[in-house]
């Protein structure tokens, strides 16, 4: 059986824990966002919703690279890659929403302005 290089399970090990911090901030956000304003609560509130299932998703992968360091198997270096690819998936979804807060641009430039 192939096993996983030990180099690789401290970066994995330091990336999980990398991952957990940004899910709080993204957390943070989310309910910095919850005013007043009906539209930006709700807006916020999902975002804030993201960071916790990125905070959940983010233990997952840290609790796997307990268990890569343990035995280095590929098949669990698989699973906490994995893992990681649905945080990131949940984290575009921040973003997305994270973005509809953002101002509009103005359209009334002209073309040469945004060169």
């Amino acid at each position: 059986m192939h096993k996983v290089s030990q180099q690789t399970i401290q970066t994995a090990q330091k990336h999980a824990q990398e991952l957990i911090e940004q899910s709080k901030a993204v957390k943070d956000l989310g309910e910095s966002l919850q005013t007043d304003d009906q539209s930006s609560h709700q807006k916020g509130k999902r975002i804030k919703d993201c960071g916790e299932s990125m905070e959940k998703q983010a233990h997952k992968v840290k609790d796997l690279t307990t268990r890569l360091a343990e035995d280095g198997s590929t098949e669990v270096f698989t699973e906490a890659v994995q893992e990681h690819i649905n945080l990131t998936q949940t984290h575009i979804e921040a973003i997305k929403e994270f973005q509809k807060t953002l101002p509009l641009p103005k359209r009334n430039r002209s073309f040469k302005e945004c060169e």
